[in-house]
């Protein structure tokens, strides 16, 4: 985990909560889930793509577009020869029915209306333009396997849908590069939320750790006992605001203990 310095810059506004159905908080760092290791999916900005659910003709799964929490099933894991799909990064692992947040439909803007802002717009992201589009757009799922929409996971195997430049600004007549990192229940448990994990990610820089019970408590209050299902918070918005500095409480948070067991 020292390979992730836990800092408060830019990069740590990506980062994300992920509320398990066991009870338990996941915190997931941008530089772990962005690792290019657990990158399944990805489009760049000339057109190269690696696929995983995208389609060769730029189709994509009806099931996974649009919202910003949902189910990845068991036939979004096969070819359409009927195989299992395969991890391009990780022979050994064969991805598993799970859930897809996608932080491409959630919003980090400003909503805070307390203070004006003195940081400079940022850049504007570039386009993607050269990439084979479908006449459909989408792929419904097949009749016979949409008994499997109904069906929850067995574990919450994650997969985890970002823009490859979250920063920058977009237009929303445009497509932009991304990617879609596959992360394990397992790792989910390694990365529970907890003083140790920060104290690691911390790698000794005294008063970076936040106040892990507070943080804690106010997710299962206004996230977790409320049935939120998906949330952002800017850290500009909570500037000078009546938290403790202490408090880690910038980024986005999913809640998928939302889905029926």
């Amino acid at each position: 985990m020292s390979n992730y310095p836990y800092e408060f810059n830019e990069e740590s506004i990506q980062d994300v909560f992920i509320m398990r159905p066991n009870g338990k908080i996941a915190y997931l760092p941008y530089s772990f889930y962005s690792d290019p290791s657990r990158v399944i999916e990805s489009v760049e900005v000339n057109g190269d793509a690696q696929r995983f659910f995208l389609n060769e003709d730029g189709s994509y799964p009806f099931n996974l577009a649009g919202p910003a929490v949902t189910k990845v099933i068991d036939w979004n894991l096969q070819t359409e020869n009927g195989e299992p799909k395969v991890h391009p990064k990780q022979s050994d692992i064969r991805p598993q029915a799970g859930y897809f947040l996608d932080l491409r439909r959630m919003s980090i803007d400003r909503l805070s209306m307390i203070f004006i802002g003195e940081e400079p717009n940022y850049p504007a992201d570039q386009a993607v333009t050269d990439l084979p589009r479908s006449d459909s757009g989408y792929q419904l799922v097949p009749e016979a396997f949409q008994h499997q929409l109904k069906e929850t996971p067995e574990q919450d195997h994650l997969y985890l849908a970002f823009f490859n430049h979250p920063n920058k600004t977009r237009s929303i007549n445009q497509f932009y590069s991304y990617s879609v990192a596959y992360i394990t229940a397992d790792e989910l448990t390694q990365w529970e939320y907890s003083a140790e994990l920060l104290g690691k990610l911390a790698d000794g820089h005294e008063g970076l750790e936040p106040n892990v019970d507070f943080t804690t408590k106010h997710l299962e209050t206004y996230y977790g006992e409320t049935g939120v299902q998906a949330t952002a918070l800017s850290p500009m918005d909570t500037k000078g605001s009546a938290f403790p500095s202490q408090c880690l409480l910038a980024c986005y948070i999913a809640n998928i203990r939302t889905f029926k067991g």
